[in-house]
């Protein structure tokens, strides 16, 4: 029995332990993560700044030396019409806080950078007393000697003048092994047990393994198997940019929720659906991708095909070709794993679309787990009054019947809370539709903490209980855990945006519409209303002409009225005030108190109630939250 007096103390290390082994172990480590193995901008990013700091050149850590030098901007870079530093350090924050959530919680050293700067931080975290200390703590003498290859130096190894095409690729290729023998020897499990991706499912019964396995969540939706890229060309030193490539794919598929994907390790050990059949009978295979990797002249080609496994139909293919430098390698793999993944992946995305394809083919109260999602994400993109009812049903008969499906939960917060912020479907028996709808969320969450679309409701409920910090919180965790998702992105944007932060959420939203061009429409109206309350008011229409909404939908109306109330257009301004009070008589009485209660800054709701009432709402004068008489310009 352990007695009071033997307990372990917790005692805070002196500062003066916080060595450059030290920082260099806990880059090593950051570096190799799961939580940044898919961003090798952010990895570059971290690396340089890191060395910078160690190289006692803080003062050379901003944002435009860090355009030049990590993001390959010229000397022409101005931050304030380029975000790329800003985008990717806010990245790079939420990827270090998950890091240090989740696998890197037991690190004794850690890096942050602290808002409004880009300089990073070392703090030490209480150890135990009596707990032996990592080496790099316990003095320089115990460090075994290791081969660290800075990015300079490694810039420099790699740019050596070359005799003929590609031979640098046999000098990266030896890096790229070295890396992947130290994750090896560290004993990363790079894909296995991370959101639900299946470990190699033959190694227990193969190699007799006897460690218990990592608790993982059931998948509902279908399963893809990436096949390895194979080498087009006759050049060995390509062999490893294929597997390159594979890898990468697998890291940024598995960010997404909806299906299972295969690790890499069963890739590589059974190169076709056949192969793992034969191997583990009880698997099963849905979707394949396959691709090659060619060199032509400075070049090199991508290619791309996803495939129905059941009857070998070609769903998609493309092909990216890429001019490529040693320096820029690990971002070519990078950028076109992302890209692939969110053509395949996202909402809308060509999986989706295939999926949903199938399941038109049952009756609603016949939709099975998946595709009651789904039919969820085909109601986010039209906001239907008739589909919100019908996905609300399918997705309460599918948590009643399914209780440990983490996305049925958290989709059906979100239809929820829809009954107050867009009053679809309101029900008697439920007066606070918010407060259930933070319930749902917090079960699903609950369920599954490194489910994106779990955060990401629980991000709306939050944002509609009008607490926009904690909102922005969760949606900066989703995004955390699936930085390959357009919708968490716009989300995050509409959040800053509305709070009166327009430079830091309207490049989200925008990116967000670059990544995926069949985002929502309905995020326009927060773009549009950015153009709006700056006086670009033909801007803002021609926003909101493409967001082309439902009838439904009332702030899009609300939208329409403002900006033709500023612009003395009456037929339109008329024909939208009497859409809006077709759909709620009592919006003008209610109008501030729904800008409001969506945290829309008190500045920005001055503006809106001054276009309506041009275009001819009656709304009263009213107190705002603050108490301040409500103004008009």
């Amino acid at each position: 029995m352990l007695h009071a007096s033997d307990e372990p103390q917790a005692t805070d290390l002196p500062a003066s332990t916080i060595t450059a082994p030290l920082i260099d172990a806990a880059l090593a480590r950051v570096l190799a993560s799961r939580s940044l193995r898919g961003s090798a901008r952010g990895r570059r990013f971290l690396q340089f700044i890191v060395q910078e700091a160690l190289a006692g050149r803080a003062n050379r850590i901003k944002a435009y030396t860090i355009a030049m030098d990590v993001f390959d901007r010229d000397a022409s870079f101005d931050p304030l019409l380029d975000p790329v530093v800003r985008i990717q350090a806010g990245r790079l924050r939420r990827a270090l806080e998950h890091y240090y959530l989740t696998e890197g919680a037991a690190d004794p050293l850690r890096i942050a950078i602290p808002k409004g700067g880009y300089v990073p931080q070392f703090s030490l975290v209480p150890v135990t007393a009596g707990a032996d200390l990592p080496d790099e703590i316990s003095g320089p003498a115990s460090v075994p000697p290791r081969a660290r290859l800075t990015l300079p130096r490694a810039s420099l190894i790699l740019g050596r003048r070359i005799d003929r095409p590609f031979r640098w690729l046999a000098i990266a290729a030896a890096v790229m092994s070295l890396a992947l023998l130290l994750l090896a020897v560290a004993g990363l499990e790079l894909v296995a047990g991370w959101r639900g991706v299946a470990p190699d499912p033959s190694r227990s019964a193969l190699e007799g393994a006897t460690a218990p396995a990592a608790p993982q969540r059931a998948v509902r939706g279908p399963a893809l198997l990436v096949l390895p890229f194979t080498n087009g060309s006759g050049d060995p030193t390509l062999d490893l940019v294929a597997n390159g490539i594979t890898e990468d794919l697998v890291a940024a598929l598995i960010r997404f929720d909806d299906f299972l994907v295969f690790g890499a390790d069963t890739s590589f050990r059974y190169p076709s659906a056949p192969a793992l059949r034969e191997a583990v009978p009880t698997s099963h295979v849905d979707y394949l991708l396959k691709g090659s990797v060619a060199q032509t002249g400075d070049y090199i080609q991508v290619t791309a095909t996803l495939i129905a496994a059941k009857d070998h139909r070609y769903l998609w293919s493309d092909s990216f070709r890429r001019a490529v430098t040693p320096a820029k390698l690990l971002d070519l793999r990078h950028d076109i794993a992302v890209q692939v993944a969110r053509t395949l992946a996202q909402s809308d995305g060509v999986i989706e679309r295939e999926e949903a394809r199938l399941s038109d083919r049952h009756a609603p109260q016949d939709l099975s787990s998946y595709a009651c999602l789904l039919r969820a994400r085909q109601y986010w993109r039209q906001l239907s009054l008739v589909l919100h009812a019908e996905v609300r049903d399918c997705l309460e008969r599918t948590t009643r019947s399914d209780p440990g499906y983490p996305e049925a939960w958290a989709a059906l917060a979100m239809v929820t809370i829809d009954e107050a912020r867009l009053g679809f479907n309101p029900r008697p028996s439920r007066p606070n539709p918010i407060d259930d709808g933070l319930q749902l969320a917090e079960r699903a969450v609950t369920l599954a903490p490194d489910s994106a679309l779990s955060h990401q409701a629980l991000g709306l409920a939050w944002w509609l209980r009008r607490e926009p910090q904690r909102s922005i919180a969760a949606y900066e965790q989703a995004l955390a855990l699936n930085p390959n998702d357009s919708a968490i992105l716009a989300d995050l944007g509409r959040c800053y945006s509305l709070t009166g932060e327009w430079e830091r959420g309207i490049p989200l939203i925008r990116e967000a519409f670059t990544r995926n061009p069949a985002q929502p429409s309905w995020y326009r109206i927060v773009i549009a209303t950015y153009h709006y309350v700056n006086g670009r008011y033909d801007d803002a229409l021609e926003e909101m002409r493409r967001a082309n909404l439902g009838r439904e939908v009332i702030l899009g109306h609300v939208a329409l009225a403002m900006i033709h109330g500023q612009t003395g257009n009456r037929a339109e301004a008329a024909k939208a005030v009497s859409e809006i009070l077709r759909l709620d008589p009592n919006f003008p009485v209610k109008a501030i108190s729904e800008f409001e209660r969506r945290n829309i800054h008190p500045d920005i709701i001055v503006r809106i109630v001054d276009g309506l009432r041009k275009a001819g709402l009656a709304i009263p004068p009213s107190q705002t939250a603050d108490g301040e008489r409500l103004r008009t310009q």
